[in-house]
């Protein structure tokens, strides 16, 4: 009977204590985590693969990177932009970059580039080998780390280049996962374009996707990027870059995602903040054709494709247009200058190109060392440097701003357009003509404001000076000459 009795004591005592300790302990947090199955349900996030963003998990929750607002993207050629060639060698450029108003910087793959294949002496940035190591010819992992780590210290975010449609031929899946790739009807691995070079990967498995993603999660857990430029963005399922993204901003809420896309409601509902304003590029490039400059309004005007927030990438100049197009020089002439101030100016946010701020007039090579012949005077830093502070801190321009509203003239060759947001206006006036404007009007609702900046077709002024509305009454204007008003309505 004693034996039953402290049986049961027994018994009490371990439940009491099972009791107390459900009423202290802390429920178990669930991690979201993808797991393996051969077929995935209908509406879940899975393996590497999302059907449906609309579920209650607040990650689901499309957001956009408050440092978005304010940023001047510059794109990092690091094979050209030293004679070395090196992560070490840029880094020594940040202090000047710094200084520009560049606060962010997008490098082009780092990885190392596969052989078999390779076209030229150095090979494609986008023939990836390897997606968690970096290029030998860039330097270690450890240098690329400590240029990170020194860009955040400075300011800068950083985001990757990421080819995720197709990897080199030397990739290790091609012998260790040969079902990752497509196939043709006669079994052999397929490439898209002229790109003889690339292995394009098979979508169609999602344990591939799965690990697509892991290597991305690297690179932002390990390293602490700040997000990804994503290669050919078109060519991937939108339901894969959801189910990135969804495993990304459970790691940081703040990461920026820029599709290499014209805009599509598929890719801006969830898991895209920007795309390409390759609209606004089109425009730009015909205004040195004369073309009438009224057109250009159809690249800057946000679309039904920019969806919960997102907005363009305004750019004049990047790898692929230097390398095959011509230089900045060679495509816009003496348009560059004004239409360097519309791509800050309209809703998004602007992009510069490695050597950009020299106005550099060479068509950088894409397959051999060509490194950058940097200049002791650059010609566009002030420049630059102007406009981004501009950006930076006048309300009326921040990214997420959609508002525009062109403003009416009396010549179809005179360009004007307002941007507001709260007591913040920003004003640009412009000749986007090859020829003079004579007695040109621009209708104008404010009685005083301020000129920032005016580029009379040779030269800059960046001296702020108090200005009318009578300014812009029955005034002449030489080709491309341009200005650029601010009104604050509490002044």
């Amino acid at each position: 009977m004693k034996k039953i009795l402290a049986f049961i004591l027994a018994v009490v005592m371990v439940l009491s204590l099972v009791a107390c300790s459900n009423g202290t302990t802390e429920p178990e947090v669930k991690k979201n985590e993808y797991t393996l199955s051969e077929s995935p349900k209908e509406g879940s996030v899975i393996d590497g693969v999302m059907t449906d963003i609309s579920g209650s998990d607040p990650i689901l929750a499309k957001t956009t990177a408050s440092w978005l607002d304010t940023c001047v993207l510059y794109e990092v050629n690091v094979r050209q932009y030293t004679e070395e060639g090196t992560f070490k060698a840029f880094e020594k450029h940040l202090d000047r970059l710094k200084d520009m108003g560049i606060n962010t910087l997008w490098f082009m793959p780092i990885h190392p580039i596969s052989k078999t294949e390779r076209k030229g002496t150095l090979g494609s940035y986008y023939a990836v080998d390897d997606y968690k190591a970096v290029n030998p010819e860039f330097g270690t992992l450890e240098d690329f780390q400590h240029l990170v780590d020194k860009a955040h210290d400075m300011g800068f975010n950083v985001i990757l280049d990421w080819v995720a449609n197709h990897t080199g031929w030397d990739h290790a899946w091609i012998t260790e996962h040969p079902d990752w790739y497509e196939r043709d009807d006669d079994g052999e691995i397929t490439y898209s374009y002229d790109w003889s070079d690339i292995a394009e990967l098979n979508f169609d498995n999602y344990e591939m996707r799965a690990e697509m993603i892991k290597c991305m999660q690297y690179w932002v857990e390990e390293i602490g990027i700040d997000g990804f430029r994503c290669d050919h963005a078109i060519g991937v399922p939108a339901t894969f870059w959801n189910a990135a993204v969804y495993k990304l901003k459970s790691i940081n809420s703040e990461i920026m995602m820029l599709a290499e896309v014209t805009a599509a409601q598929s890719l801006t509902m969830y898991a895209f903040d920007t795309c390409y304003n390759d609209a606004l590029y089109s425009q730009a490039l015909m205004i040195k054709g004369g073309i009438a400059p009224s057109t250009i309004q159809q690249g800057m005007n946000l679309n039904a494709n920019y969806l919960e927030g997102s907005f363009p990438m305004n750019y004049l100049d990047n790898h692929d247009k230097n390398s095959y197009d011509g230089s900045i020089v060679d495509r816009f002439g003496d348009t560059y200058e004004t239409l360097l101030a519309l791509s800050y100016l309209s809703p998004g946010f602007p992009l510069i190109y490695t050597s950009n701020e020299q106005g550099y007039d060479h068509e950088i090579e894409f397959f051999e060392k060509d490194a950058v012949v940097w200049e002791k005077e650059l010609k566009y830093e002030k420049f630059i440097t102007e406009l981004s502070k501009l950006k930076q801190e006048n309300k009326a321009l921040v990214s997420t701003n959609t508002d525009l509203e062109i403003l009416e003239v009396s010549d179809e060759n005179l360009f004007a357009f307002s941007r507001t947001n709260g007591d913040n206006t920003v004003i640009y006036i412009s000749n986007l003509y090859v020829e003079k404007i004579e007695n040109a009007s621009v209708t104008l609702d404010f009685e005083n404001a301020k000129c920032v900046m005016s580029y009379d077709g040779e030269t800059f002024d960046f001296e702020e000076k108090d200005i009318t509305k009578s300014d812009f009454e029955s005034k002449s204007y030489n080709p491309y000459e341009f200005y650029i008003l601010t009104v604050n309505t509490q002044n």
